[in-house]
């Protein structure tokens, strides 16, 4: 009777170690953040890996999530050119992303943010036709543009901190959602934009 004892004690601790050690690994090899539902690779590199683990550092979508991010990777010298286009799942236009890596170091090098959900967008859109100089200006100007700005770049205008941008033909307003409030103004043709 001990020995039966032993063996189902043993089995059992054979189990749980097992199921442990599987779902320790499906964990370390799934390292996708929640708001990423779906990745796909044109040409996957072997240290795609890492390279993902560096980018869910460096790209975030704007109070949404990303269904789908496709990364597209080219020969740079010693490196890899690293195209990334994530779409949101409730905006039209996606969110792309230029990195360079090489060496395990990802650098940013470019960004077209405009994967923004309607709600903020017309949110922002609403900001920028509240200040009075924008809205003179875009009476017949059209469609409007917005996009998300980052705070390494926002920081040469204002503070570091995400911002919206909102752009007609012939003007743009900086708004800083949180505060909902236009920040800085441009006008085509003009020196220097003009700060709120």
């Amino acid at each position: 009777m001990a020995t039966k004892i032993k063996f189902v004690i043993g089995f059992v601790l054979i189990i749980l170690t097992l199921g442990i050690g599987l779902s320790l690994s499906q964990k370390q090899s799934d390292v996708k953040p929640s708001w990423v539902h779906q990745v796909q690779w044109s040409d996957k590199p072997d240290d795609a890996a890492k390279i993902e683990e560096l980018l869910w550092a460096e790209i975030t979508p704007y109070r949404t999530e990303y269904e789908m991010i496709n990364i597209i990777p080219s020969a740079d010298g010693k490196g890899l050119r690293l195209k990334v286009i994530a779409q949101a799942k409730d905006s039209g236009d996606p969110d792309i992303y230029d990195f360079v890596y090489e060496g395990d170091e990802l650098l940013l090098t470019g960004y077209l943010l405009e994967a923004i959900p309607s709600q903020f967008r017309n949110e922002a859109i609403g900001i920028a036709l509240g200040n009075q100089e924008v809205a003179v200006s875009v009476s017949s100007a059209g469609a409007s543009t917005v996009r998300r700005i980052l705070p390494g770049t926002s920081e040469k205008f204002y503070v570091p901190k995400t911002l919206l941008s909102v752009t007609w033909e012939g003007i743009s307003a900086l708004v800083d959602p949180d505060e909902r409030k236009v920040v800085q103004v441009w006008k085509a043709g003009a020196q220097d934009a003009k700060r709120e």
